[in-house]
């Protein structure tokens, strides 16, 4: 497996898990309840924040290939 490759899957991981917080909060909006707000903070903050962890640590994890 590649770098490049390896990367590409990290960012795409990233990329899902704040699609997917995002969408949670965007249903929150929609939702009228109480709890709306708990899952908005919670779940929906939970995933966006995880997602930008994930994408930061991809950035600075990988090895740079070894000089020739």
């Amino acid at each position: 497996m590649t770098v490049t490759h390896q990367i590409r899957r990290r960012l795409q991981i990233s990329a899902v898990l704040i699609m997917a917080g995002l969408l949670v909060e965007a249903v929150c909006l929609l939702w009228s309840r109480p709890i709306a707000f708990v899952v908005f903070a919670a779940a929906g903050g939970f995933l966006i924040s995880v997602g930008v962890l994930s994408f930061l640590y991809s950035l600075v994890s990988l090895e740079s290939p070894a000089p020739k």
